[in-house]
């Protein structure tokens, strides 16, 4: 169910234009948000900076056209959550 919301949420709807469209590294980032890590945690694990992190944020929020940090954190959860089962 978790796995399917996200999808739908991530392409629209639609069958294109979910995360096909992030980079390997933004995709590795949203799935240490969906993960409950936080900027910095994850700045430190991937060997970044702070403000790499952040941008890989905004560019994953802008490329899957969120509002939000809280709605792009509500989307990773979902994602990570229909990946693990």
């Amino acid at each position: 169910m978790a796995r399917r919301i996200a999808s739908q949420t991530i392409t629209g709807g639609h069958a294109s234009g979910g995360l096909e469209v992030l980079s390997d590294r933004e995709l590795q980032v949203f799935e240490l948000i969906g993960r409950g890590q936080r900027t910095r945690t994850i700045a430190e694990q991937l060997h970044l900076s702070v403000h790499t992190i952040e941008s890989h944020r905004e560019n994953i929020r802008r490329k899957l056209s969120l509002r939000s940090g809280t709605e792009l954190m509500r989307l990773a959860v979902l994602w990570t959550l229909g990946r693990a089962s």
